[in-house]
């Protein structure tokens, strides 16, 4: 899965558009439709497969 990753201790950009957001805390990762805020594993899983296109339930390989 292609990803961008922005800093925001070292990017005063990204740490603004973090703020616009709503967010003070990191991680936040943003896939499709998707905001996940901290680490869930299952929140990520299922917006990845969303974003694949396939059912959870479906196995995860690569885009198609």
């Amino acid at each position: 899965m292609p990803f961008t990753a922005h800093n925001v201790d070292e990017d005063g950009r990204a740490y603004d558009e973090l703020i616009a957001r709503g967010y003070r805390t990191i991680p936040v990762t943003i896939i499709g439709d998707h905001v996940i805020k901290g680490f869930d594993a299952g929140a990520l899983a299922t917006a990845i497969a969303e974003w694949r296109g396939r059912p959870l339930s479906e196995p995860q390989g690569p885009p198609e």
